[in-house]
């Protein structure tokens, strides 16, 4: 999340519209509120304007990635050949920009996912569910998101599980703090029935996990701010830019505000 504010922080910061411009309800996801929270100008551009940066080498490995995992989880798991296979399958061959880059990210891909098979041996938890769509109220919003994986670990705890491609690692306790994750985990329990009692970000590209409670007390601010943000989104006729958040964005060379900021 922007800015390394609490939830409690940025909903001091940014109070509620008054009850009477309060708009219809919306549908409305993390990567929206991530968007919104970031800059509500990027919230425009990709939400209202329906603009979307182009794919570059990482991101297009990210998304082949995960589309391999789901494939081969759906599938029944198994070893590292069938891994590969449906890495091929659904390799995503957007956003390089030669034959040679792509050629050198796909190498780089395999090298991820070649240790994957024998971790998850080890790992001997029972895959539930993999890219399950969640939906549940939070009135007058719903809120809607995709967990990539939800497990039942050897005792019998629940654990939600997001994967990520990137290795800017968080620790416990910035995971602990994880807005995805918690949404995640009330979304499991919300709309799904499972009580998460494990939280996990999976970095596959490092072959590391970080894994913190499920905290039940962090659900009622995690809910307030998911209505605070369609609030402010419903409610608003103009978004104003974030130019604090210019240098991370992959808007910023086309921007008009970036380049006043």
């Amino acid at each position: 999340m922007g800015h390394n504010w609490t939830l409690r922080e940025w909903l001091d910061a940014h109070p509620a519209p008054p009850r009477y411009a309060r708009a219809q309800g919306m549908e409305i996801s993390y990567s929206q509120i991530r968007a919104y929270m970031d800059c509500p100008w990027l919230f425009k551009l990709v939400y209202a304007d329906r603009k979307r940066p182009p794919l570059n080498p990482k991101s297009s490995l990210g998304v082949s990635i995960h589309r391999a995992l789901e494939a081969f989880h759906r599938a029944g798991g198994g070893d590292l050949p069938k891994l590969l296979d449906f890495y091929d399958e659904q390799w995503l061959h957007a956003g390089y920009a030669t034959p040679q880059e792509q050629m050198d990210w796909h190498r780089r891909g395999r090298r991820i996912l070649e240790l994957y098979p024998a971790q998850e041996r080890e790992r001997r938890s029972e895959i539930l569910a993999v890219e399950k769509d969640f939906l549940f109220p939070l009135e007058p919003h719903v809120m809607r998101g995709t967990i990539d994986r939800i497990d039942r670990r050897p005792d019998g705890a629940i654990e939600v599980i997001d994967y990520k491609t990137h290795l800017d690692i968080e620790d416990e306790e910035e995971a602990a703090r994880n807005l995805q994750l918690g949404i995640y985990g009330l979304g499991a329990r919300e709309s799904l029935g499972f009580s998460a009692a494990w939280l996990t970000l999976y970095y596959v590209a490092a072959g590391r996990k970080t894994t913190v409670p499920c905290d039940p007390s962090r659900e009622v601010e995690i809910a307030e701010l998911i209505v605070r943000v369609a609030d402010l989104i419903a409610s608003s006729k103009a978004f104003k830019p974030d130019v604090s958040r210019c240098p991370a964005c992959d808007f910023r060379k086309a921007c008009a505000h970036a380049a006043q900021g």
